[in-house]
Parts: structure tokens; C-alpha cells; sequence
């Protein structure tokens, strides 16, 4: 079951303009991580969909999929353990990053990680 937070954070990345996810996503784990998660073939995408070129579609799934699961472990662990939590491996996901399932689009998989590890901190 969604904890509020993962509510909270999904009712966040669906209502910020995609525009103000980027720049923030940018800010916070780097352009090269935003390029990383969503399949983009450059590093330099993130910041034209910051600047307000218009991500596809499938872009912005992966966006607001990667803001959310970010968001999740940065407001309870913070910015570095958020950045590390995205970037490395994870036995809730098979030892794959994160990242890697957020540009899989494994929404349960990786939001569920997400929540276990936040979890792990406030027991």
C-alpha cells in the first residue's frame, strides 16, 4: 500500500509544469543521470527540456517516474544519499540501478524500492 508520501510525491510530479521537473531533476542528481533514467541518446536533452523544448511523451513518463522516486528518498535521506540511492544497485531491483528501471518503466518495482529504503530510515 502507497504511504501518503508516494501519494504526495505522484500528485507533485503530475501537477509541476514538465519544464520545472527537468530544471529541478538537473539541479539535484545532474543532466547526465535525467539523460540516463529517461533513454536519451545525449546529455544535453535535459537541458533543452529545462530551457522549454518539449520532451516526447516518452521522455516525460520517465521523467515524472524518475522525479518521483527521487523525491521519495531526497526529502527523507537527502540530496547525496538520493543521488547514490538512484545510481546504484539495489536487491529490491534484481541488483539493477534504479535508474535503470525507472527507463524501463518498472513503476511498482522501483517506486516499491523506493519506499522500502525510506522506510529502512524512519524504523
Amino acid at each position: 500500500m502507497a504511504t501518503k508520501h508516494t501519494v504526495d510525491t505522484f500528485a507533485d510530479s503530475i501537477r509541476l509544469d514538465i519544464h520545472d521537473l527537468v530544471r529541478e531533476l538537473n539541479a539535484n542528481v545532474g543532466a547526465t543521470v535525467v539523460a540516463a533514467m529517461t533513454g536519451a541518446g545525449s546529455r544535453t536533452l535535459p537541458y533543452k527540456w529545462a530551457k522549454g523544448v518539449a520532451p516526447q511523451q516518452r521522455f516525460v513518463d520517465r521523467l515524472r517516474l524518475g522525479y518521483r522516486v527521487w523525491r521519495v528518498v531526497q526529502d527523507e535521506e537527502g540530496p547525496n544519499i538520493a543521488l547514490a540511492w538512484l545510481t546504484g544497485a539495489n536487491p529490491h531491483l534484481g541488483e539493477t540501478t534504479p535508474v535503470s528501471a525507472i527507463r524501463e518503466l518498472r513503476t511498482q518495482e522501483v517506486v516499491g524500492a523506493a519506499e522500502a529504503f525510506s522506510a529502512s530510515n524512519a524504523a
